[in-house]
């Protein structure tokens, strides 16, 4: 026997299987797992750290995911890995002290920096054909005109002029909370209730009113009546789940030949199919005159812009109203009212803060409070801000694909195009070389002046905070309904602290969940009704 043919001994004694079938099965497998192999090898992604696990599959990520961990586990990499951290096999996860430059960069306003595929999970089918929304579309071009139609009716003064639908379901929310649990009247406290679902319930009535000039009913049953909340849920779940895996949802939600999975925001999609046919019809006696909506809006853009507002267009602008604009008001009350209670400190001077506003002076109570007057009270102003902070709206990270050219990072390392990168608001904007060494403290007057600080160094901190701070996004992407968002919260926090004085019926932790949301579950309040305080007369609750 020759050296050659001794050399390869070892490849004609290996087994050869004569099954088909086994061949036909492990070819393709070894063939794959080869190719996974190479790619992992190649890639150039290799030099950044991370978990093992998350630079072979988009499994690991998924898992913390599906638990509602993923805040929380991205802060903790940052901790272990430093500012980069490679968290799947084409995504890197961003947390620098100097991330100010880093987000106006990635998060440019002429859309170059496009958002990854996992926000289109939330696009909906109709017949064979996915339908997407202002969020969940990611190409540029697409986004900007589904956008321009109705970009006016978000601006400040537009949205001032929604107050009025505000200010009922405001009314109508303390209302109920004072007929249910003021029942200890203004010497005690009444009895216990969750507020976290009572605040679920208003900010979805709330969308609901501005949006079709009528409540869902959530607030009058005092519950999730028709079940659309606990699918809301479930669905924000799915969403942030197989986003991790975009390819997963045309198997599932979007399986062309039969849809497989869990509920998804096409339960929502009916809905508002069903609120614009009744608008289209005349059938909900509505009067455009007297009560402008966002449904109104949403018609007069399709008139103006026919050739790119169609009723499906339509239904994806009521979907974004009522499916994100919700939740993320009511993430917010919780987070202010939970965090403030918790620090008895902050609680007494935000009250003292509150009862001192024009609206709530003896003779001149003015409920539910003016959105203006309560932009005036320094002390409320910068609880929300802090509490938005700890637990912005969003949880997930902000995704960004990088453009040609590639991106060059603060310590000189490139990340090339076509690589995901993101920026998850809840660990940067607990950054303490940002935002100090208090950094993970409930402690709103971090944005006030400082005792000692100069008038120049206040201003360059409040510069590095504001340049810091993704609670509503940033660029193009940055959340369209911001204004509506803070006017529900600034109203209906300074009501509900001016009617009633507040505190924590246990004080066991809550719990809170990343589901897209902050998902916060254990806020258990009790109420007593403040003395000389009373709502206006003149607010219409019927509806």
């Amino acid at each position: 026997m020759n050296s050659t043919s001794s050399s390869f001994a070892w490849l004609e004694a290996m087994p050869v299987t004569t099954n088909p079938t086994i061949a036909f099965l492990l070819v393709p497998f070894l063939t794959w797992l080869l190719s996974y192999l190479v790619s992992w090898v190649a890639s150039p992604l290799r030099g950044f750290p991370g978990p093992a696990l998350a630079s072979w599959t988009n499994l690991w990520r998924m898992r913390y995911a599906y638990n509602g961990s993923i805040h929380s586990t991205t802060q903790k990499m940052h901790q272990k890995y430093g500012p980069v951290v490679r968290m799947a096999p084409n995504y890197l996860d961003l947390d620098y002290d100097t991330c100010a430059s880093l987000i106006k960069t990635c998060f440019d306003t002429k859309g170059v920096w496009r958002k990854t595929e996992w926000h289109a999970v939330s696009g909906f089918k109709v017949g064979n054909e996915t339908k997407y929304n202002i969020f969940s579309e990611v190409r540029p071009v697409e986004h900007s005109l589904m956008k321009k139609p109705v970009a006016k009716y978000w601006t400040t003064s537009a949205v001032a002029r929604m107050e009025p639908h505000i200010d009922s379901v405001v009314a109508f929310f303390a209302r109920q909370l004072q007929d249910r649990y003021a029942d200890g009247g203004e010497e005690r406290m009444g009895k216990a209730f969750n507020f976290g679902e009572w605040a679920m319930f208003f900010a979805w009535d709330a969308v609901a009113k501005t949006t079709m000039s009528k409540r869902i009913g959530y607030l009058d049953h005092g519950s999730d009546f028709d079940g659309t909340l606990a699918t809301a849920v479930k669905a924000s779940k799915y969403l942030v789940t197989v986003g991790m895996y975009p390819v997963l949802d045309n198997f599932l939600d979007k399986n062309p030949v039969y849809r497989i999975g869990p509920p998804t925001y096409s339960n929502v999609a009916s809905l508002a199919v069903n609120l614009l046919t009744e608008r289209l019809t005349g059938k909900d006696g509505h009067d455009a005159t007297h009560n402008t909506d966002f449904m109104d809006h949403y018609v007069e853009a399709q008139k103006q812009y026919p050739d790119i507002v169609d009723n499906t267009m339509v239904i994806s602008y009521v979907v974004v109203n009522l499916a994100a604009g919700a939740d993320t008001s009511a993430a917010a009350l919780r987070t202010i009212f939970y965090l403030s209670l918790k620090h008895p400190a902050v609680w007494k001077k935000l009250s003292e803060a509150v009862l001192a506003a024009p609206f709530a002076q003896p003779g001149k109570v003015q409920l539910p409070a003016p959105y203006t007057q309560t932009r005036a009270i320094p002390y409320l102003e910068v609880v929300i801000r802090e509490a938005l902070r700890l637990y912005p709206g969003n949880l997930f990270p902000q995704e960004r694909i990088v453009p040609a050219g590639g991106l060059k990072l603060p310590d000189g390392r490139f990340v090339p195009e076509g690589t995901a990168v993101g920026f998850n608001a809840y660990a940067m904007h607990r950054n303490k070389a940002i935002w100090g060494p208090d950094a993970e403290e409930f402690r709103p007057e971090r944005f006030l002046r400082s005792s000692g600080e100069s008038e120049a160094a206040f201003n360059e901190r409040m510069r590095l905070y504001n340049d810091s701070d993704l609670t509503f996004g940033a660029g193009s992407r940055r959340c369209i309904g911001m204004n509506l968002a803070l006017m529900e919260v600034y109203k209906s926090t300074a009501t509900l602290i001016a009617m009633f004085d507040f505190e924590l019926a246990t004080q066991d932790e809550w719990t809170v969940k990343a589901e897209l949301f902050p998902r916060a579950t254990g806020i258990i309040c009790k109420i007593r009704q403040r003395p000389g305080m009373f709502l206006r007369e003149d607010i219409d609750q019927s509806s």
